[in-house]
């Protein structure tokens, strides 16, 4: 038989990785220890692989969890910028509409006013006139209660015109500066002015020429000389009292005229009713 120191024999080693043979010898020793330090390190990768692996799954879980609860968050952070900038716009919109308004408005004031303050104005006026005439009424009724007291201050003032005219002459109205000048001095007065024609031409003519004559007389007067026009009595009598009734030329010059008389009457007592 042969000697067992130089035999081999096999024996059935157990381990996590399987069933190995191992031979009795001098390098066998080294080589359990090589395996061990494999599998040790074998073992340690698949720690390490599961370890990784794990966190890997761990962040992608956390990932997703992270999407899901973050996508509503940002989704109602859109909605409600949006329902903001909604709601901007209406109060943008209400306050240039608000604006509008307000210019509308005093516009209008505006208006209001410039109508209140014309009003106003011809209120003034109105008043202003209303007393004026009230006062030349009284003074017009003063002559008419006081008809009786009026005498002709003097012999009337003639002015003549030409032929189918009306207008006033230089001359004529040199005359009619004397009438005023005559009256600035009386306290109660009126004057007359009766306007004539000659017998030339229709009745019809010749009295709307007699009114246009001692209208021209009255214009001058009050326009020159500012008499108040209700002192002023006025009457035309187209080819009535002719001053000749012979045909010819004389005859008809002297027909072409306006009469002014000026009546007065005495200054009324401090308990009567006054006057100009």
């Amino acid at each position: 038989m042969r000697p067992q120191n130089g035999r081999r024999r096999a024996i059935l080693c157990a381990s996590s990785g399987g069933m190995h043979n191992y031979g009795f010898g001098p390098n066998a020793l080294e080589l359990q220890k090589r395996e061990r330090s494999k599998m040790s390190k074998a073992s340690l990768s698949a720690t390490i692989a599961l370890a990784v692996g794990s966190l890997f799954i761990a962040g992608c879980a956390t990932k997703n969890y992270v999407k899901q609860t973050i996508s509503p968050v940002d989704k109602k952070i859109d909605q409600v910028d949006q329902n903001s900038q909604k709601r901007d716009s209406q109060q943008v919109s209400d306050i240039n509409k608000t604006n509008q308004q307000v210019d509308e408005d005093e516009k209008k004031l505006s208006a209001t006013t410039e109508v209140a303050r014309t009003a106003d104005n011809e209120s003034k006026s109105a008043t202003a006139k209303a007393n004026q005439n009230a006062k030349d009424l009284n003074d017009l009724r003063n002559v008419v209660a006081n008809i009786d007291d009026y005498k002709a201050a003097a012999g009337p003032t003639v002015v003549h015109f030409k032929i189918n005219k009306d207008t006033l002459t230089e001359e004529e109205k040199a005359k009619l500066d004397q009438v005023a000048t005559q009256v600035a001095s009386m306290q109660r007065y009126f004057i007359t002015v009766e306007g004539f024609t000659d017998q030339t031409g229709t009745k019809a003519y010749n009295d709307q020429l007699s009114r246009q004559r001692a209208d021209q007389v009255i214009s001058y007067l009050v326009g020159s000389h500012d008499i108040p026009v209700y002192r002023i009595h006025m009457v035309g009598l187209g080819e009535q009292k002719l001053i000749d009734e012979g045909k010819g030329k004389k005859a008809r010059e002297q027909s072409r005229r306006v009469e002014i008389t000026v009546y007065g009457a005495k200054p009324l007592s401090a308990s009567g009713a006054g006057g100009n």
